[in-house]
């Protein structure tokens, strides 16, 4: 690496208007420079929007060595992401994170879920709106959420349904509400947890793994973590729900099944630089995978950071790690 060596940050446009979950972006972008910079990099920053020509423009001007890909939706729309992505590989430009298939992939819950099913993955019962409502699903709760968009977007305790009747009629009241499409899953009762993993060159390495804590939740209050929770700083949800990190030691099974199931949805969904497996751990033990995080929040405070430091692994070579592995296509 030569101190010349150039990388442009691609984001997502926002402005002063933008909601707390998109001008997170700002934050990540500004860490991810300080670091770069810290490591000899020259770091430039480019907002990308539906005005394509001007970015395309822009990229084939002064070409960088890599492209640090931060965009998380472009027009507000998580289910663009890939456009970004699809304009490197195009322009065979390398960037840090997945690949245009795997964002497609993971950025749609409903897809996601299908992969992890065939491919023998434990990930919970689902109902897409577009199916035939079951006439008896059996007991149990469900929630609701969006497909396409991240940042736990429209994710409060009314999303979580006693009974499967009524799911049809909440599903359809949140599209009308928010212009996304929506959908629900059986609601798993249990830890909530993620792992992390950072590319290097020896393959994913699985970082220290997390848990979230909610503390002194209501019995009847859902546990599940929201969008107060995440952004919404003076809320119960966001001052009562705590990470800690799994003990290896006393856990040791757990991490080994939880570490194990993450790498082979790395492997399974083509992840590449960085990437979060969230997951539910029931009472019996069993993970089962909520999501698949490909390029997720890297905020200082997010989760992703923290285990980079539990892990000894300060933040700015953590960054490097992901440019190092940077490639299109």
């Amino acid at each position: 690496m030569t101190a010349t060596r150039s990388v442009l940050i691609l984001h997502n446009s926002v402005t002063h208007e933008s909601t707390a979950d998109a001008r997170d972006i700002l934050e990540q972008m500004a860490c991810v420079r300080t670091a770069l910079v810290s490591r000899g990099y020259r770091a430039l920053t480019l907002a990308i929007d539906l005005r394509l020509d001007a970015v395309k423009s822009r990229l084939k001007e002064d070409p960088p060595d890599v492209i640090f890909n931060l965009v998380e939706a472009i027009d507000d729309c998580g289910q663009l992401v890939p456009i970004a992505t699809a304009l490197l590989d195009h322009l065979q430009i390398p960037y840090t994170g997945s690949s245009t298939e795997g964002l497609l992939i993971t950025g749609n819950k409903i897809l996601a879920k299908q992969w992890l099913r065939a491919h023998g993955l434990t990930t919970s019962d689902w109902w897409d709106g577009l199916s035939p409502v079951p006439a008896y699903p059996g007991p149990g709760r469900w929630i609701t959420k969006p497909v396409s968009e991240d940042a736990s977007i429209g994710m409060d305790d009314e999303s979580v349904i006693d009974d499967f009747q009524d799911v049809p009629q909440r599903v359809a009241a949140r599209e009308q509400l928010r212009k996304y499409r929506w959908f629900a899953e059986r609601y798993v009762e249990g830890r909530e947890i993620n792992v992390a993993l950072l590319d290097g060159p020896g393959g994913p390495e699985v970082l220290p793994i997390p848990e979230i804590e909610f503390v002194d939740y209501p019995a009847d209050k859902p546990r599940i973590v929201g969008y107060a929770a995440k952004w919404q700083e003076d809320s119960f949800e966001c001052r009562n729900t705590v990470r800690r990190f799994v003990d290896p030691v006393r856990e040791g099974a757990l991490c080994a099944e939880l570490g194990r199931v993450a790498l082979k949805c790395w492997h399974i969904f083509q992840l590449r630089g960085y990437a979060r497996v969230d997951f539910r751990v029931d009472a019996e033990g069993t993970p089962w995978v909520l999501e698949i995080n490909a390029n997720p929040c890297i905020s200082p405070d997010a989760g992703f950071a923290a285990a980079l430091e539990q892990a000894g692994i300060p933040y700015a070579e953590g960054i490097e790690r992901i440019v190092a592995v940077a490639r299109y296509g």
